[in-house]
């Protein structure tokens, strides 16, 4: 079985017609035909029933299909590490926790790009959980989440630590304290991340719904255009990470940290999670070692320094 042979039998199963599947393939009718009759004689099985209808898949090709489908995507994915792209550069894979990439920044991507030029950074935002996910599956190089981290299945670097923080328009009442807490949400309009991740699910679960403290979510979002335009028009408070903060800075918009029960500032460890059973390659052992300095030294000083300021 050959990569032509399961391109047509999955063209012909899906379209039910030969004729369908050639003018899809933009081949001949007799090719198609007889790629199939080719196919069936070295399975040994009858692939289709010809009917006045158009053909019927037979049980065998009903089963033979999940397989086929497989096959024809590692057959494409092959032909795709011949791409231009693939062998000229190095490409890694991150899959971060939505406005990560952002907070790196453009002058971390062009300093990362002048140094190693051959190697192409592709940033996904997601959430925490399907970034893990995906470096479970080995979909990704790396993810970058926040704690707590399964060390059971992943590498962990830490890279920083973020604190919870509120965002609100100047002239919100809540504006007024300088530290807020769990209490001083109780009865608020807020936008969060919600329940598609589970750092935000956690912690709005165990300080404000199971204690019976009532709230109005307004919308479950990580889009900064629209979380900026609500908080603009002091419509709600918006639940989320001090590292967001520093993104889309507007002097109408104020934010102030949340303090835990224990008079702690809540917040997690922010890391750069790697897969054990998934080998770096050259270009991911690189991108691992200059994220690490970058949020190392002088670096994180300066940028301490900064948030400090503003």
């Amino acid at each position: 079985m050959n990569q032509k042979q399961i391109q047509y039998f999955v063209e012909v199963y899906r379209k039910k017609s030969v004729q369908a599947a050639a003018d899809a393939l933009y081949i001949s009718r007799q090719g198609v035909s007889r790629t199939i009759r080719m196919l069936e004689e070295e399975l040994g099985q009858p692939l289709f029933q010809r009917t006045a209808n158009g053909l019927i898949p037979t049980d065998y090709a009903a089963a033979l299909m999940p397989h086929a489908q497989r096959l024809l995507l590692e057959y494409e994915t092959i032909f795709g590490m011949n791409t231009l792209a693939a062998q000229s550069q190095s490409v890694v894979t991150v899959y971060a926790l939505d406005h990560l990439a952002a907070y790196l920044g453009s002058d971390f991507i062009l300093r990362f790009h002048e140094q190693y030029p051959h190697i192409i950074l592709s940033l996904v935002d997601t959430s925490d959980m399907l970034a893990s996910e995906a470096l479970a599956a080995q979909n990704c190089s790396f993810a970058m989440i926040t704690g707590p981290v399964d060390e059971s299945r992943f590498q962990a670097d830490p890279l920083f630590y973020s604190c919870y923080s509120i965002r609100m328009h100047r002239d919100h009442p809540l504006a007024q304290k300088e530290i807020l807490t769990y209490d001083d949400l109780a009865d608020q309009t807020i936008i969060s991340k919600g329940r598609a991740y589970s750092c935000f699910r956690n912690e709005i679960n165990r300080h404000i719904l199971l204690p019976g403290k009532k709230i109005e979510i307004l919308v479950e979002t990580t889009d900064e255009s629209i979380i900026t335009e609500l908080l603009l028009q002091n419509r709600a408070v918006n639940l989320g990470y001090d590292y967001a903060d520093y993104i889309n800075p507007r002097p109408e918009i104020v934010s102030r940290r949340l303090e835990e029960e224990n008079g702690e500032v809540g917040g997690q460890m922010v890391y750069l999670l790697s897969n054990p059973r998934l080998q770096l390659t050259r270009a991911s052992r690189i991108f691992r070692s200059f994220l690490l300095s970058w949020f190392g030294g002088d670096r994180k000083q300066k940028a301490d320094g900064n948030r400090q300021g503003q």
